[in-house]
């Protein structure tokens, strides 16, 4: 291309080929038989790591289930423990209100407990009752508290509080 000099258009860019067959029926076939033979591609399986199940799912006879849904910071994040009746490799039949419920592995966690809880609630409450009660006094009123600071300004305590 020149400055100033018409542009010259091409003659025939595209010719069709000779040997192409114009018969709309014999395109058709062709393309079903291209469509017959195409397979799909294999599915990939991406992950071969399975995820993190707690070992004592398996043998616990308790387990605590996770509170679900918007929670005060009060609110205790487990409800249980609840006895389990039977188990399969996802789920749980827990015996909860005096009903059985099904639940996923992924709401669970296992419950741990003491072996004889009652013994040790009834040594801790003879111990209190056996200890003898001791009363503070106020024989610390006697201690006499700096009335002035490092820097010489003179502190007040309330006496509600001595």
């Amino acid at each position: 291309m020149v400055f100033g000099k018409t542009i010259v258009q091409p003659g025939k860019i595209f010719e069709p080929p000779s040997s192409a067959s114009t018969d709309l029926a014999e395109c058709l076939l062709k393309l079903r038989e291209t469509f017959r033979t195409l397979k799909p591609a294999p599915a990939s399986y991406h992950s071969s790591i399975s995820c993190f199940v707690i070992a004592a799912l398996t043998t616990c006879s308790h387990i605590f289930v996770s509170v679900d849904g918007l929670k005060s910071s009060v609110t205790a994040p487990y409800q249980g423990p609840f006895e389990v009746l039977s188990r399969t490799d996802k789920n749980l039949t827990v015996k909860s209100n005096d009903r059985t419920t099904t639940i996923s592995i992924d709401r669970l966690k296992p419950a741990f407990q003491l072996k004889d809880t009652n013994s040790i609630k009834e040594s801790f409450l003879e111990q209190k009752r056996n200890s003898p009660v001791v009363h503070a006094s106020r024989l610390d009123s006697d201690v006499l508290v700096p009335t002035t600071t490092r820097f010489g300004r003179k502190v007040r305590f309330n006496p509600m509080f001595l």
